[in-house]
């Protein structure tokens, strides 16, 4: 009888283990700024623009954070400037303080002020302490922000708390944008003759995929991040009639999936369209950055096809998508627009199809609108229950 009841508890306890094991894995942090702020219409392009430059991405993958919004009408006035996107984006990350900030904290500072870095200074384009926002509680309650390098003048006041999250992170209207001659400044040499591969897709055809990278959480960092890499970064963009065509397939896709669709046009390396030849001639195929999960784990690969001058990618279920331009070629990043979406595995949950999205053939079985990996977790621990239950006797 005890054997049959160590035997039951055991059984119970594998099988927990297995389900709580084969939950979703979380893809981002335990923050969403763009779901926080899409329920305020009055700061909806300081949440556009946050995306729009990365940042979004950066805030979410930091555990502790505040975030000091700007409404639209402040926001209209600094786009009104024509910045580049690299420094609207250094202006922006002036806005987000690398320290947990609610209106209980900012009127208890201990001796009235606080210095805090910003993702400016930890992003090592901030000269000296130019990052550094100045936190002061002045007479009457009113609390003011000021870059180091920004002067008395250039102060801007608390408003009142957005969302509240202690200590993960906080949002905090204020008056108006920090101003700092340090993020403001032009780009250096080499920054502003580097190809900004959202720039290009939003102006040559590519917009709706423009769009989609800048949607998608995780993209826009990781093909951000991949273009300042030593080694380059090649950016296969599917021309707009091709997204439409994909639309009503990535409406079905989870976010994970979402996310690997679009990573799955991003390739490591540089390559011209010479290189991509020489890949064909040699039956070679390029790693993209999409993979199995969020580490780069099992990543999935693109083969290129020669035929005369003309390069062709095949996915990994055999979709096609022909180079038809070549947007941009500058070491270290290219961009190339391609007539197809491609995708890694099928999109269509029990439909039936064998295609793309974009009614090209494929072949393989279906594999559901999510990637086909989750099954492996759920075998796996099939097999440890068993394993486990086998080991007792059921005497």
């Amino acid at each position: 009888m005890p054997l049959v009841c160590a035997r039951s508890v055991l059984l119970l306890f594998a099988t927990s283990v297995a389900l709580v094991a084969n939950l979703p894995p979380s893809c981002c942090a335990a923050h969403d700024i763009t779901a926080i702020l899409s329920g305020r219409r009055d700061i909806a392009e300081f949440s556009r623009e946050l995306t729009a430059t990365g940042l979004a991405d950066d805030i979410d993958g930091r555990n502790t954070i505040t975030v000091l919004a700007v409404d639209d009408a402040r926001m209209a006035a600094l786009k009104a400037r024509g910045l580049s996107r690299e420094t609207l984006r250094h202006v922006l990350s002036l806005h987000v303080l690398v320290d947990y900030y609610d209106d209980a904290k900012l009127h208890a500072l201990p001796g009235g002020s606080a210095d805090v870095s910003t993702l400016f200074q930890a992003s090592g384009d901030a000269p000296g302490n130019a990052g550094m926002v100045e936190i002061s509680d002045r007479r009457g309650g009113r609390v003011s922000f000021v870059p180091q390098d920004g002067g008395a003048s250039a102060a801007v006041f608390y408003v009142k708390p957005v969302h509240q999250t202690p200590y993960n992170i906080s949002v905090l209207q204020v008056s108006g944008v920090l101003s700092s001659p340090a993020a403001e400044a032009p780009a250096s040499p080499e920054a502003s003759s580097r190809i900004d591969a959202m720039d290009v897709m939003s102006k040559n055809g590519c917009g709706r995929f423009a769009g989609l990278v800048g949607s998608t959480a995780g993209a826009a960092s990781a093909f951000d991040s991949h273009s300042h890499s030593t080694d380059g970064f090649t950016l296969f963009c599917p021309d707009d009639k091709a997204v439409e065509a994909f639309e009503p397939a990535l409406k079905k896709l989870t976010a994970d999936a979402r996310l690997a669709v679009v990573l799955y046009h991003g390739v490591a390396g540089h390559f011209s369209l010479q290189g991509l030849r020489s890949h064909s001639h040699h039956h070679d195929y390029l790693k993209t950055l999409s993979s199995l999960d969020d580490k780069g784990n099992g990543t999935f690969d693109l083969m290129v096809l020669h035929d005369g001058d003309k390069a062709t990618l095949m996915s990994e279920t055999q979709n096609e998508a022909r180079v038809t331009r070549t947007l941009a070629d500058a070491y270290p990043v290219a961009v190339y627009m391609i007539d197809a979406v491609l995708v890694p595995f099928n999109s269509d949950e029990g439909s039936g199809r064998k295609d793309g999205g974009d009614g090209r053939q494929t072949s393989g079985a279906a594999r559901g609108s999510a990637p086909w990996w989750p099954v492996r977790g759920w075998v796996a621990s099939a097999a440890l229950v068993f394993t486990l239950v086998a080991a007792f006797p059921s005497g």
